[in-house]
């Protein structure tokens, strides 16, 4: 006949340790308990020779702005103001010493998308707002505040693919006074806050040909709407001249002239209007010194390549170019004009 087995003090005590580990959590090959997964990451800020990172939590534990969001895209469809929740930018960046009034914020998110705020936007507030019914340019009716937020109508902004989240940039007002910010503010997907030297705010004025009625399509491009633009993500491209081997980057100048050429507006290459170019005109290009260059239209059409740069090897132009500079191949550097204040179309 067999014995029954006698359990030993040690294996009760392996036992009740075993016991103890599933109820714990579960047990990965080689016997070491799963520890429960930390708060991921999803934000890092830098700046003032500083880094820091922020799980949701730590986020959520800084002062929390609540007011309202809403947007005007580049097609002019308002999106209304809704409840938002978020923590201001000059709060975010208090946690690495504030910014200086000499520098700038970048604004990245994960899918290389950015935006660049100069002190006057993120300490004062000093963003263009539009009122949503007539979609007018106008003072602001309530005090703005540049927020990164993490709620949208009460609710956690979902991440991607699926929403903006879970932190999104937005301009925002304490109440409903009926306005909204420029929709490329808007960025979603955030998932770097940055310190940079300052950047000065610029404008270039387009003009298009003149219709039977002597008037001409006309636009302000400015540093916010061209940085928006600039972004891989949108329409951004890049050429690299030969002699010495450098970096340029921008957006197609072909598609700038999208702006003034009666094209559909816009919105990708439909925005351009490819019959128009085919027919012929010609673009003056005029920096602020009185310099020019002159390209046709047929030089330039569908050319990815020729650029107006606002960076060269990753960095911001220097003064002798800043704002933009056209560059390319095909148009001959005596046509490299920097320091643009104006692009013109004219008949060929």
């Amino acid at each position: 006949m067999n014995k029954p087995r006698i359990w030993t003090g040690a294996a009760v005590v392996l036992l009740v340790a075993l016991v103890a580990v599933v109820i714990a959590g579960a047990v990965v090959p080689g016997g070491t308990p799963q520890a429960a997964a930390a708060d991921p990451v999803i934000l890092t800020i830098a700046g003032n020779d500083q880094t820091k990172t922020f799980t949701m939590a730590e986020l959520q534990a800084l002062p929390a702005y609540s007011g309202v969001s809403g947007i005007i895209n580049s097609a002019g469809t308002v999106t209304l103001p809704a409840p938002v929740k978020g923590v201001k930018l000059t709060d975010l960046l208090a946690e690495i010493g504030g910014i200086p009034e000499l520098q700038s914020t970048d604004i990245t998110a994960t899918d290389g998308y950015g935006m660049t705020l100069t002190y006057d936007e993120v300490v004062n507030g000093n963003v263009v707002m539009y009122n949503a019914t007539t979609k007018q340019e106008e003072a602001a009716k309530a005090p703005v505040s540049v927020v990164l937020l993490y709620e949208e109508n009460g609710a956690a902004i979902p991440p991607s693919p699926a929403g903006d989240g879970p932190l999104r940039l937005a301009v925002c007002q304490p109440t409903d006074v009926g306005q909204v910010a420029a929709g490329h503010l808007d960025v979603k997907w955030v998932n770097r806050v940055a310190l940079r030297s300052a950047v000065v705010p610029w404008t270039v004025k387009m003009c298009g040909l003149k219709d039977k009625r002597g008037t001409r399509q006309t636009y302000t491009l400015d540093r916010l709407s061209y940085d928006s633009c600039a972004t891989p993500g949108c329409h951004g491209s890049s050429w690299v001249s030969p002699a010495p081997a450098q970096t340029w980057s921008g957006v197609p100048l072909f598609l700038c002239i999208g702006k003034v050429d009666g094209g559909k507006g816009h919105g990708g290459y439909g925005a351009y209007n490819e019959a128009l170019a085919l027919k012929g005109y010609r673009i003056k290009i005029t920096s602020v010194t009185g310099a020019s260059a002159i390209i046709g239209s047929r030089t330039i059409r569908n050319q990815d390549k020729i650029i107006l740069a606002n960076k060269v090897q990753g960095s911001e132009l220097t003064a002798d170019y800043y704002p933009l500079r056209l560059v390319g191949p095909r148009i001959g550097s005596t046509s490299f004009v920097g320091q643009i204040v104006k692009i013109q179309m004219l008949p060929k």
